[in-house]
């Protein structure tokens, strides 16, 4: 069926992740970040533009950023990039970090919401250095908050003392800077996340399903043994999870307008101290207003952890990308299809004529299975501005093909048009799934072939062939068809 979907929200992740490296010789750090990005990466609803490293599971940036790195390396698209947070909190910042650049440079691209779980600090600096762009902040979800300081975070029933609200507490100056915008903030605090639990069946239900969910499942069991014998619980919470999934579905949620206000009171954590308690209620008239979340839907776990666990194809392809068509003459082609049927020239999301003439980088090649990595072709694409079909025009003088147009097959004959691209969120998930699935011959047979993204484009593609000769390509970065909005 044919529906007009709500388009994709640009989001960038702010993450502490760790994903089960060890605090001691008996401690793990914790997976939820995992989960967290894994699900959001294969979400249709969302546009996972970039991540940034930060502190909170960990106090030290080279360990989060490297996980990261590792995590979106093994499972994330190309077109995704992961950048290194600040090292300190905010008040010890100094220079600009990496992950504030690249974040403010999503944002100089168009709207973004920011999902913060780990320290703050990135998204504060991003505030206090780039305020020009905080109008395309449409949101910063964050996971954070209690309503009183009563609360107290007890997961297990023998749960040595209750837990940190992390977050919030590994940077509380950069909260109080964000407090004082007026950007749209949202809170999903651990009485939200309580109820939602990943037990042990969850994760044997994983083990059996998708290369990132059998890998999530096999670093949660210590994690889940430690929530076991230490807090005495019977699973443990995915936080970061339920933080993401109010980008996903915010209609899962039952939350409510409040203020919100940082305050300070007697540490639960830490006997005879004083700390800081980011507080939101309905008690509270002196504060910022901010959308608090109370609830989420129990039907929320079984589709996020589908998301997860979903080894076929339906949460990568986006829609339909081009038409390819080689031909002797790149112009005279593009008179053709004008004249003929009222192709115009096509542009980017930026404006810029979609024509590159003279195309001779290797990445190019190799992703076509020209093993030598040598080409030479102009491309020119086109658009229809009825039917929104895009046309894909290339004329290549190296390699040299065939001259001349072959028999013209009949309508019964088995057979296709030179290749149909299709648009698809992760390049890297859908080579593997087709590599390894029955009829499918890559257009390289080489074991070494693997899409690589283009050197100065955001793209990345590879082809295939079904066992009817019709040749595929799948292709990230561009997105051509999902701008119509159809699914």
């Amino acid at each position: 069926m044919i529906k007009t979907v709500k388009k994709q929200a640009r989001i960038w992740i702010d993450s502490d992740i760790t994903l089960g490296q060890k605090n001691s010789l008996v401690s793990y750090c914790d997976v939820d970040d995992g989960y967290a990005i894994a699900a959001l990466l294969r979400s249709v609803e969302v546009d996972v533009v970039g991540i940034s490293s930060t502190l909170g599971n960990t106090d030290n940036i080279e360990v989060s950023t490297a996980v990261a790195v590792d995590f979106l390396k093994r499972f994330g698209p190309n077109s995704v990039v992961v950048s290194k947070g600040a090292a300190k909190p905010l008040s010890a910042v100094t220079d600009i970090p990496e992950g504030v650049k690249a974040m403010a440079q999503a944002l100089e691209e168009g709207p973004l919401k920011i999902l913060g779980i780990g320290a703050a600090t990135n998204i504060a600096l991003l505030i206090k250095h780039y305020p020009q762009l905080i109008n395309n902040i449409d949101e910063i979800v964050l996971l954070a908050g209690r309503q009183s300081m009563d609360d107290h975070f007890v997961s297990g029933h023998h749960q040595p003392k209750p837990f940190r609200d992390l977050n919030f507490e590994a940077d509380v100056d950069a909260y109080k800077l964000i407090l004082d915008t007026q950007i749209s903030l949202v809170l999903v605090p651990y009485e939200a996340c309580k109820p939602f639990w990943i037990k042990q069946h969850d994760l044997l239900g994983m083990l059996k399903t998708s290369r990132v969910a059998r890998y999530l499942a096999e670093k949660s069991e210590p994690w889940l043994l430690e929530w076991e014998l230490v807090f005495g619980a019977g699973g443990f919470n995915p936080f970061d999870l339920i933080a993401a999934a109010y980008l996903i579905n915010g209609d899962w949620f039952s939350s409510e307008l409040w203020d919100a206000e940082i305050t300070q009171g007697p540490s639960y954590t830490e006997k005879g101290q004083v700390k800081d308690y980011l507080l939101c209620s309905k008690h509270i008239k002196s504060g910022r207003q901010v959308r608090y979340c109370t609830a989420i839907s129990d039907v929320s776990k079984g589709i996020l952890l589908d998301k997860i666990k979903a080894h076929d194809m339906q949460h990568f392809v986006l829609g339909m990308s081009h038409i390819n068509i080689v031909v002797d003459d790149v112009e005279k082609a593009t008179e053709f299809y004008q004249s003929a049927l009222g192709f115009e020239m096509a542009r980017d999301a930026q404006g810029e004529l979609m024509d590159y003439q003279g195309v001779t980088m290797s990445e190019f090649a190799l992703d076509a299975g020209i093993s030598d990595g040598k080409v030479d072709v102009d491309v020119r694409f086109l658009k229809h501005p009825q039917a929104g079909m895009y046309l894909e025009l290339m004329h290549y003088r190296y390699p040299k093909g065939n001259s001349k147009l072959p028999p013209q097959a009949k309508t019964y004959d088995l057979g296709g048009p030179r290749h149909v691209a299709m648009e698809v969120s992760n390049c890297n998930e859908v080579f593997h799934y087709l590599k390894a699935h029955s009829g499918v011959t890559m257009i390289n047979t080489n074991n070494s072939y693997h899409p690589d993204k283009l050197d100065g484009f955001p793209i990345t593609f590879f082809y295939w062939i079904d066992p009817y000769g019709v040749q595929w390509e799948m292709e990230e970065g561009r997105q051509i068809g999902l701008s119509r909005g159809i699914v």
